[in-house]
């Protein structure tokens, strides 16, 4: 047997436990996971850890894009060319998002990725989609376009459903938009996982959804309601019942502006780790730097931190990677196993791959990331071959 052993390095077990091992890798597979001093003799070829945490391949399901490319529009070559921006940065898994769009662009989009699924041997596993509207509210719409919104219609979506339906695992929409509770039946049936995202719902409307097979809030606190005193009386909105149901995991985008510190403490103190699932939500700049980029159709303006609209408030992506979105996490307070899992094992149980991804564990997909006492990243290895090693990291 041929392979990789790695030693000498603190190893991230399930569970967020933190302790040397050694983990042995061949044929795209973790063969074992040891305690220090514990691990059989071996002739796989070493890797010396020394100093560095041995985690699970970070997952993440919220990417818009990378190097200057978007999912919506990249060739094959360009795609693997996001990919690697995020290897670099220890992802070893991720979906594609796709934004607010015509129907006819939308079903070239799908079409394109489904290809690319289907014979890509890229540096990243390319996990599917993730669908953004166009089933949003205007009034919560972001950098989407509200003349490309629409209430959710069975003769649109069912074709997207029958087409790609195994390409697409999240699909994120308004709820309180005239058919969403069809359509949140619908992806339940269908094992897609339905998100409340760009929204004005109540919490009447959330408990209705929830019911209906709700699972997942989009980017919490951003481009959706929170409490607020309407017509009807007082209102908790998509965020509070976010924090407050536990039968819905929330996106967290811990860039320091999506969420800002105090709002990230917040959430991190209302909701149980097990279901906060950290993402990116990064777009094309990401990778390249601060310039000016164009996301559906219009200009945005990208600094050292994250994309704006034109009136600078209004933000349109990060340009965040998720070794320092795991950073940002552990300096808020959280202790650094739980959170790798809010970036591994949540984001894998969330879209139904946590058989295979998102631990370190015998039988799982050898989705590796070394990182060292600063969290960053050394080397990252995808089904068992390098994705990314740092200039100077040593493999013998």
């Amino acid at each position: 047997m041929t392979g990789i052993r790695f030693v000498n390095g603190d190893v991230v077990h399930p569970g967020g436990r933190i302790a040397p091992g050694v983990i042995d890798v061949a044929d795209g597979q973790i063969v074992g996971v040891y305690e220090a001093g514990q691990a059989p003799a071996s002739d796989l070829n070493e890797v010396d850890a020394r100093g560095l945490t041995v985690a699970p391949g970070f997952v993440d399901l919220h990417v818009n894009g990378g190097g200057g490319k978007t999912f919506e529009e990249a060739d094959a070559d360009g795609l693997s060319e996001i990919l690697d921006v995020y290897a670099r940065h220890g992802t070893t898994a991720l979906l594609g998002t796709l934004n607010t769009a015509p129907m006819e662009s939308r079903m070239e989009s799908l079409a394109r990725l489904q290809a690319y699924q289907a014979a890509s041997d890229g540096p990243v596993d390319f996990l599917g989609v993730y669908l953004e509207g166009p089933y949003y509210n205007p009034e919560q719409r972001g950098a989407h376009r509200e003349d490309w919104m629409r209430d959710p219609d069975p003769e649109e979506y069912g074709i997207w459903l029958d087409r790609f339906g195994d390409l697409i695992r999240v699909v994120s929409l308004a709820p309180e938009r005239e058919g969403a509770l069809e359509l949140i039946e619908e992806l339940s049936r269908q094992g897609i996982v339905p998100a409340v995202g760009h929204s004005m719902a109540t919490d009447q409307e959330i408990v209705r959804a929830i019911e209906a097979g709700l699972k997942l809030v989009t980017h919490l606190y951003n481009a959706q309601s929170t409490f607020y005193r309407g017509d009807s009386g007082k209102h908790l909105g998509v965020a509070e019942m976010g924090l407050m149901r536990d039968e819905l995991t929330v996106e967290i985008i811990p860039d320091g502006h999506h969420l800002t510190p105090a709002m990230l403490a917040f959430v991190l103190k209302m909701k149980a780790y097990n279901r906060i699932c950290v993402i990116t939500d990064a777009m094309q700049a990401t990778g390249l730097g601060p310039g000016t980029y164009e996301v559906m159709g219009n200009p945005v303006w990208v600094d050292e931190y994250v994309a704006y609209r034109e009136d600078w408030k209004r933000h349109a992506g990060s340009i965040l990677t998720m070794d320092r979105a795991v950073k940002n996490v552990v300096e808020a307070g959280v202790p650094l196993g739980e959170a790798i899992q809010m970036a591994t094992v949540v984001p894998a149980q969330t879209i139904g791959v946590a058989d295979r991804k998102g631990k370190l564990q015998k039988g799982y997909d050898a989705d590796l990331v070394l990182l060292d006492r600063d969290l960053e990243v050394s080397a990252t290895l995808c089904r068992g071959r390098f994705a990314y090693v740092r200039k100077g990291f040593a493999l013998e």
